[in-house]
C-alpha cells in the first residue's frame, strides 16, 4: 500500500515537471509574450478572490511557469474555436482563461446533471408554424433596464438557479407593475431547499425557485434586506421566517411554466425574459469574448441563464445574417459582453438553438394588475405595467 502511495505521489511530480517543461521549452520571444499577457490578465482578473482560490492562487502553489503553461493551452484553442464559430471572437485572456477543467468545473458545471423537464404537453413544443412565425424581428429586454437587473457572479456557490429564478420573477412583476424590485437571491437560494452546504452544490431547479417566490408572495426579502453571501462562503444560511421583510413586497405574478423550443422560447420573450438552461462547461464559453457563438461541443445542460432577447448579426461580409439569442450569465459583468452571451438560433441550429439553450425554459406567467396573485393585497397604488421593447426590423449593434 504505501508503495502504491509512493509512486502516485512520483507519478504526480513527474507530471508536474512535464508541464513545467513543456512551458521552459518555448522560444524566447514566445515568453516574453506570454508574460506580457499574464500581467495584463492578472491586471484584469488577479484580484477575483474566486478565481484565484480555484486555481490555487491564494495559496501560492501555482508557479509562473504554470501559470505561462495554462495561457498557452488556451492560446493554442483560439484557432480552433474561431474557425467553428466565424461569428464570434475569443480570447485567451478571459476571466476562465487559466482555469483547468477541473477549476473550470466549478463555476460551470452542477455536481449532478440538471433534472429533467417535468413531462410537458405537446403544446408546449412548439414550432414556427404553430406560432405564426416571429413577430417582432428583434426583442432586447436590457434594454428595458429598469425590469433586468445586471449580471450575478455566483462565486463559490452554485446558485445560478436561484440567481435566475429571482431575475426572472423580478422582471415579470415589474412587467406588470412598473415597479422595479430586486428580489433575495440568498432568500431564494436558502429558503427554496432549506438551506445548508447542499444548496450551494445543488443542482436546484429555477421552476422550485419560481414556485417558492409565488407561494411565499407578500413575505420576501429584497437583495438589500437579505444581501447574497453564499458566492463568498460557499454555503447557504439556513431558512429563518424573515418577518422584518413581510408585507414589504407584493408579488404580482404567477405560477411557473415550463417550455421547450425555439419557437416557444421566441413567442415568449415578445412578452419577457425567460429562464434557460445551456451547456456551458467547455472551451467555447470559457473563451467567449463577443458575438454569437454558433457551435458548442456536445454535452449536457448544466447553468441556468436568463434569456434577454433575440436578433440577427450580419458579418458585413459576403456570409449571411445569423440570428441569436442574447442570453444572461450568472459569471458577472466582466465576462463576455457585460455578463451576457448571444447564441446562435435558426437554421443550422437545431431545434433548440446553440448550446441547446431552448431545450429547457422556465417563466412565471404575467398577471394583469387587476387579478389577485396568491391572495396577496397590495397596499401601493397601481402603476402603469412597462410595455415591452418596441419592435424593429434594425440588426443587433
Amino acid at each position: 500500500m504505501r508503495f502504491l502511495r509512493v509512486l502516485f505521489l512520483m507519478t504526480i511530480v513527474l507530471l508536474a515537471w512535464v508541464m513545467t517543461v513543456d512551458a521552459l521549452n518555448i522560444s524566447a520571444h514566445e515568453r516574453d509574450e506570454l508574460t506580457r499577457d499574464l500581467t495584463r490578465w492578472q491586471k484584469k482578473f488577479g484580484h477575483d478572490d474566486h478565481v484565484r482560490a480555484a486555481m490555487a492562487l491564494v495559496r501560492g502553489t501555482v508557479t509562473t511557469d504554470d501559470l505561462l503553461w495554462r495561457l498557452k493551452a488556451a492560446k493554442d484553442k483560439l484557432p480552433a474555436l474561431q474557425a467553428a464559430n466565424p461569428y464570434a471572437t475569443f480570447s485567451h485572456l478571459t476571466k476562465f482563461a487559466l482555469l483547468s477543467d477541473n477549476e473550470f468545473a466549478q463555476f460551470a458545471s452542477s455536481p449532478s446533471p440538471v433534472p429533467p423537464p417535468v413531462a410537458l404537453p405537446a403544446a408546449a413544443t412548439l414550432s414556427r408554424s404553430a406560432v405564426g412565425g416571429i413577430v417582432v424581428s428583434v426583442v432586447d429586454w436590457t434594454k428595458q433596464s429598469v425590469c433586468v437587473a445586471p449580471a450575478k457572479w455566483i462565486g463559490k456557490c452554485r446558485s445560478d438557479w436561484a440567481i435566475m429564478a429571482a431575475a426572472a420573477v423580478s422582471s415579470a412583476h415589474c412587467l406588470a407593475t412598473g415597479e422595479a424590485i430586486d428580489l433575495s437571491v440568498q432568500q431564494v437560494l436558502s429558503c427554496t431547499y432549506m438551506g445548508g452546504s447542499e444548496s450551494c452544490s445543488g443542482p436546484g431547479t429555477p421552476f422550485d425557485g419560481m414556485q417558492w417566490l409565488v407561494r411565499q408572495s407578500s413575505a420576501l426579502c429584497t437583495g438589500s434586506a437579505i444581501p447574497y453571501t453564499s458566492g463568498h462562503s460557499g454555503v447557504a444560511p439556513f431558512c429563518s421566517d424573515n418577518a422584518e421583510c413581510a408585507g414589504s413586497i407584493s408579488l404580482q405574478v404567477g405560477v411557473a411554466v415550463e417550455a421547450r423550443g425555439e419557437a416557444a422560447l421566441e413567442k415568449q420573450l415578445q412578452k419577457q425574459p425567460v429562464v434557460a438552461h445551456a451547456t456551458t462547461n467547455n472551451y467555447a464559453w470559457r473563451l467567449y469574448n463577443t458575438g454569437v457563438l454558433s457551435w458548442c461541443p456536445r454535452g449536457r445542460l448544466d447553468q441556468a441563464v436568463l434569456v434577454v432577447g433575440y436578433g440577427t448579426e450580419t458579418s458585413g461580409s459576403n456570409d449571411p445574417p445569423v440570428g441569436f439569442f442574447k442570453v444572461r450569465n450568472a459569471w458577472g459583468p466582466d465576462w463576455g459582453e457585460n455578463g451576457d452571451i448571444r447564441l446562435a438560433r435558426g437554421p443550422g441550429s437545431g431545434d433548440f438553438g446553440a448550446c441547446e439553450v431552448a431545450a429547457r425554459l422556465t417563466y412565471p406567467t404575467l398577471v394583469p394588475l387587476e387579478a389577485p396573485v396568491s391572495g396577496a393585497r397590495s397596499t401601493k397604488a397601481p402603476r402603469k405595467p412597462t410595455s415591452p421593447p418596441p419592435a424593429t426590423d434594425d440588426t443587433y449593434q
